[in-house]
């Protein structure tokens, strides 16, 4: 089995985040600065994140699957999909997701200042276009499928609200 990465551009991306990592030590305040200044709404979803623990948190996990996604593939797409739909029970508009992984690249970007490269730029644009095919290929859940209308009517009928079974 290869483990040559699924990327053509990984080469790239790593070597942007390692200089980001070098010259910012925490870069999860730049971030969200910027995330919270593009979607100024989005603030109001990390109320309880006093001390930016959630916002690292995320911003590690979002780190690693990037990694993933440009190297072996080993869960990043199917993270990314889960992610989609775990925030949109949080309210988070699909749309928007991927402004996250977006942010990411310009905050690196600022950071590398005149260290961004037009490699850096051509392997960040690939990668997020990538992205944004698996997040619109990720099934919606603010749709309901006329089927699945037919399969809970028919659990209810069987089951009733309360979960047991009519013939018990």
């Amino acid at each position: 089995m290869s483990k040559a990465p699924a990327f053509p551009r990984a080469e790239q991306i790593e070597a942007s985040l390692e200089l980001l990592a070098e010259r910012c030590e925490d870069p999860t305040p730049l971030v969200y600065a910027r995330l919270f200044e593009r979607l100024p709404e989005m603030r109001a979803y990390f109320w309880r994140d006093s001390n930016d623990a959630i916002k690292g948190e995320m911003l590690a996990r979002t780190f690693a699957a990037i990694l993933d996604f440009i190297g072996e593939r080993r869960y990043a797409g199917h993270m990314i999909g889960t992610e989609m739909v775990t925030h949109e029970g949080y309210d988070v508009p699909r749309e928007i997701f991927t402004t996250f992984f977006k942010v990411i690249a310009e905050t690196t970007e600022v950071v590398l200042g005149s260290d961004w490269s037009s490699d850096f730029a051509t392997a960040w644009r690939e990668m997020l276009a990538e992205i944004d095919r698996y997040a619109a290929a990720v099934p919606r859940t603010d749709v309901v499928s006329p089927a699945f209308d037919s399969i809970k009517a028919q659990m209810q009928e069987r089951y009733g609200a309360g979960g047991q079974s009519a013939t018990t």
